[in-house]
């Protein structure tokens, strides 16, 4: 605030000064009262009094705080004024010469009976209609094709749906609705709300099923009328399908309805037995994930890619639970591999209990069996190809027992899978399918005149191919070599650990490193410096060789001594 200011009896004695535009453009239209207040509120503006309040302002009107609010809001709709805080109430005076707001001349003659029966309707709920809202409803009925009759129609559905609680803004946005379907009458806006009247009481009872509060609006009619006129729905089938939602929303029975009317399922015991079913495979669906290991989401989606299916096929719940618990056995925990088994079974014709079950029963004995031959040869995957194998040599009648001893001779292979399927094909060509006879052949073959080792040998390796004696054979060398090598060179990495740790080794190192950079460069580029980097270079090698034989190492101990020099440990040439 300025240090210089008017006495109180200098303004009195002051002029407030009014726009020409304001006595021609806007005075006309508005009430005496609204004048009044304007007039009143551009003196304050000018005014040094600082504690001049709404209240204050009242009491000088001899009126109430409310209208002179009301006659505020009414220039606010002309531009001529702005509404800066409701509360505390401030107002901001704007000019008049750059006003908008257009003076649209209302007449309030025209509207007298509806602003009454809005007024009647109101005081009903203990609410008042002052004149700042009446212009509004006057200005809605004026820029809008809606009959006078029909909104006072949608602002008593309004008062009954939302009592106390219901205000200007819910009833337009209401009113807006209906224009926009075109619904401006009040013979239309009575049909479509005797419409929604009319289904009060059932879509209250969907409310109650679904356990959801408050009271039901146009939208939640609306959707009644559909899946009642469009979908032909009786009630009692969208109320069997509001029972299965438990707590839902509308929307929600909204898609379940258009499932069952996409179903043909519209009469309510289809729609109560459809949806129980869901139910129930929604269900079986969790449990089998739980079997299977597999985390499931969005049930309803297996439940049509699979579950449905595999039910429709004749499978049961508790088949299906076991078929899971096998796959996660296999390391197969997608609903895909269970499928894919599913349908082999399906294709064999083995869909009941009881051939579910001797399939698994056998499938499970394969397994018992795969641990087994694991013991004996050490390195085998459980993979579905090296199960399937014994599904396989199981065809060609060999008895475990059989399969364990082929697993022996097969041991010491560096593939014994392969190994073990050559032994057991050239069993099962010669007839060979039980330990008696295998005996048998061996001691003919060790009688046919070969020595006492080779007999062995013989015997031992007469059932396999010579391609894959050769490979054993190779694999052997290999690793022999391999143990070779490997020792050769964590010993020289254990040396090159000692001399790290020597004080200055490391950089020494990295110096001769980048001497043999600087040599390199001197050869293109300055022949005449490269005696003296050789010098240089003898001096750091020579100091190289003094720290190793400080702990008793030499250059040569820092790389790998090979047995082989010819193939360094490779095994070739």
């Amino acid at each position: 605030m300025s240090f210089c200011s008017f006495s109180k009896e200098y303004t009195e004695n002051d002029y407030t000064l009014i726009e020409n535009r304001f006595l021609t453009k806007y005075m006309p239209e508005a009430d005496g009262f609204f004048v009044k207040v304007y007039l009143y509120g551009l003196f304050l503006c000018q005014s040094t009094a600082s504690d001049f309040s709404l209240a204050s302002l009242a009491e000088v009107l001899k009126t109430s705080e409310d209208k002179i609010r009301d006659a505020f809001c009414f220039w606010e709709n002309y531009d001529l004024v702005e509404i800066v805080s409701k509360e505390p109430f401030s107002v901001s005076y704007l000019p008049v010469r750059s006003a908008t707001g257009r003076p649209t001349r209302i007449n309030y003659a025209r509207y007298a009976d509806f602003n009454k029966e809005l007024l009647r309707k109101m005081s009903k709920i203990g609410k008042d209609v002052g004149y700042a809202q009446s212009v509004k409803y006057m200005q809605f009925l004026d820029e809008n094709e809606m009959q006078p009759q029909a909104l006072l129609l949608i602002a008593e559905y309004c008062i009954s749906k939302q009592g106390e609680a219901v205000s200007p803004a819910y009833i337009f946005n209401k009113a807006k609705k209906f224009i926009r379907e075109g619904l401006c009458t009040y013979e239309q806006v009575e049909k479509a709300l005797s419409s929604y009247n009319a289904h009060e009481k059932e879509v209250v009872a969907l409310f109650a099923a679904m356990k959801i509060q408050g009271a039901p609006d146009e939208s939640d009619y609306s959707l009644f009328a559909k899946w009642t006129d469009e979908y032909g729905f009786s009630f009692g089938a969208i109320k069997a399908a509001a029972k299965h939602l438990k707590k839902g929303t509308m929307r929600g029975l909204d898609g379940v309805l258009t499932e069952l009317y996409s179903r043909g399922k519209t009469d309510e015991k289809e729609a109560d037995e459809y949806l129980t079913q869901r139910e129930n495979l929604t269900a079986a669906v969790y449990k089998i994930a739980r079997k299977l290991g597999a985390k499931v989401e969005n049930p309803a989606a297996y439940v049509d890619e699979y579950a449905e299916k595999w039910y429709n096929y004749g499978f049961e719940e508790e088949s299906l639970c076991d078929l899971a618990g096998y796959c996660f056995k296999y390391n197969l925990t997608d609903f895909s591999a269970l499928d894919s088994l599913v349908e082999k079974l399906f294709a064999q014709g083995m869909v009941n209990t009881e051939s579910v079950r001797e399939y698994l029963k056998t499938k499970n004995d394969d397994l018992k069996l795969f641990e087994q031959l694991r013991n004996v040869c050490g390195n085998l995957k459980k993979t579905p190809a090296n199960l399937a194998l014994i599904e396989t040599w199981r065809g060609w009648n060999f008895n475990p027992e059989m399969i364990e001893e082929a697993a022996k001779r097969s041991a010491a292979s560096a593939s014994p899978v392969p190994y073990m399927n050559k032994i057991l094909s050239e069993w099962k060509r010669e007839n060979i399918f039980t330990p008696e006879a295998l005996a048998k052949e061996e001691i003919a073959a060790s009688i046919s005149g070969a020595t006492a080792p080779s007999a062995t040998k013989t015997a031992t390796n007469r059932f396999v191919s010579p391609a894959v004696l050769a490979a054993d054979e190779r694999s052997a060398r290999e690793r022999y070599y391999a143990a070779l090598r490997e020792k050769a060179i964590a010993s020289a990495e254990k040396n090159r650990a000692i001399a790290d740790r020597i004080e200055g080794f490391t950089e020494n190192e990295k110096q001769l490193s980048q001497m043999e950079i600087d040599l390199a460069k001197a050869e293109i580029f300055d022949a005449s410096s490269l005696p003296a980097l050789q010098v240089k270079k003898a001096d750091m090698l020579k100091k190289r060789r003094m720290m190793l034989a400080s702990v008793n190492l030499t250059e040569a101990d820092l790389r790998p001594a090979f047995r082989c020099k010819k193939c360094s440990d490779t095994g070739f040439l």
